[in-house]
């Protein structure tokens, strides 16, 4: 075969049939189909629009802020008619079980946390020492009575013989002082058997009100003093002190009613009133109250106790006591003039964003 030299100038020869020639990419492999391209361009255009350019994207927005405009009125509304303060704690008078006469215990009948009614035993007392007593005091008792019977003869029969003159006027005095003397004595030991019987029956330590026992310091086989606090009841019926700034009582008044939040039981709601407003701030009655007119002096808002009052009675299985956080809130007014200012304010900012949404999704569709 043939081979045909090409001239290279002082190059090295290369054959002409081995030169290569760069293959003709077709337009389509390089760029790809039109079709292909216009879709491509589109989606890139929508990524890059705005959001607030897609009108689902306004409506919804427009819904939302219609929404807290309508959360914003109703809070509003609830802050002009109402006061509130979370510095609010419930309150309670307990009762501290003591008991009166001192001794072993015996048994103990009650537990912590346990609901007891009126009259209920709650500790007894070893009562062998006090019926011990008793049985002295009520035979002293019989003896005087006796002697009271032999003395009340003897100034009878002394009355008697002196009106006859048969004995002297010494000797009828000394028996009637004699029958005085054991009257009196009856009489004290008829006290002495009553305080035996007092003290015997105070051996079982009862329940003075309905409650629930607290801070139950008592166990079999202690010896118990006159006065030492074994326990204390907390009873059912509570009230709340809430403790309110001198600015939230300009129309506050007893009798207004209150809805009260108890942080223990989330989403329950107690019904109740304000009962009475207390005569000073609390700094005034405090441990140490404050010396205004000594030194600098910087003015600060004071706070009032409010006494609020349950409608309600507390549940069993939703105990309610002292020093338990709740949040009450008052309303002060029916909120007649105030309803009508908020929702003229809310309609006009409603209408305000829909105008504006539809207008700018009309621009958006011309443009």
């Amino acid at each position: 075969m043939m081979k045909t030299k090409i001239s290279t100038n002082g190059e090295v020869p290369v054959e002409a049939s081995e030169r290569r020639h760069p293959a003709a990419t077709p337009d389509y492999e390089r760029n790809g189909s039109p079709r292909f391209d216009q879709e491509n361009n589109r989606s890139a255009e929508e990524k890059k629009r705005s959001l607030f350019r897609r009108p689902w994207v306004i409506v919804a927005a427009a819904a939302l802020a219609i929404l807290g405009i309508s959360y914003g009125a109703f809070a509003m509304f609830h802050s002009f008619t109402n006061e509130t303060t979370d510095d609010a704690f419930i309150d309670v008078h307990t009762v501290s079980v003591a008991p009166k006469v001192a001794g072993h215990v015996a048994v103990v009948r009650v537990d912590d946390n346990q609901l007891v009614k009126k009259g209920d035993v709650l500790v007894e007392i070893d009562p062998r020492d006090f019926q011990v007593a008793l049985a002295q005091a009520k035979a002293n008792l019989a003896k005087d009575k006796a002697t009271q019977i032999q003395a009340e003869l003897n100034e009878k029969r002394a009355l008697d013989l002196f009106s006859r003159k048969v004995i002297s006027t010494q000797e009828r005095d000394t028996n009637v002082a004699t029958a005085e003397s054991s009257r009196a004595s009856v009489q004290a030991d008829e006290a002495a058997v009553e305080q035996a019987e007092l003290n015997l029956g105070y051996t079982k330590i009862k329940a003075p009100i309905d409650g629930y026992v607290t801070k139950e310091a008592v166990a079999v086989g202690d010896y118990l003093q006159v006065g030492q606090t074994v326990m204390a009841l907390v009873p059912p019926r509570v009230w709340v002190i809430a403790n309110f700034k001198e600015t939230q009582l300009r129309s506050m008044r007893p009798g207004q009613p209150v809805t009260i939040s108890v942080d223990a039981y989330a989403g329950r709601k107690l019904r109740g009133r304000v009962d009475s407003i207390q005569a000073g701030s609390g700094a005034a009655f405090s441990l140490l109250p404050p010396e205004n007119a000594t030194g600098n002096y910087v003015k600060v808002v004071q706070r009032v106790p409010v006494k609020v009052v349950l409608d309600e009675q507390q549940e069993v299985q939703r105990v309610l006591g002292p020093g338990m956080s709740v949040v009450p809130s008052v309303t002060v007014s029916d909120g007649a003039g105030v309803v009508f200012k908020v929702a003229v304010v809310a309609i006009i900012l409603a209408l305000g964003i829909v105008v504006g949404a539809a207008l700018w999704i009309r621009r958006l569709r011309e443009g």
